[in-house]
């Protein structure tokens, strides 16, 4: 089996997404790849409340 050969391909993104690409690259001292990169390697944080009991007074 061999590796597929990488491959360049270009994505639209909204200018919210790309402020935050900037502002991530700015912060890393890199350019918008490096801040893909980066972010792509973050661990996922959820965003989701936890589930409480509303038993408790």
């Amino acid at each position: 089996m061999t590796n597929p050969t990488p491959a360049t391909r270009q994505i639209e993104i909204s200018d919210e997404a790309y402020d935050v690409l900037a502002r991530t690259a700015a912060s890393r001292d890199t350019d918008i790849n490096g801040a893909l990169h980066y972010l792509l390697e973050v661990p996922a944080v959820s965003a989701a409340h936890e589930d409480r009991d509303e038993d408790d007074d």
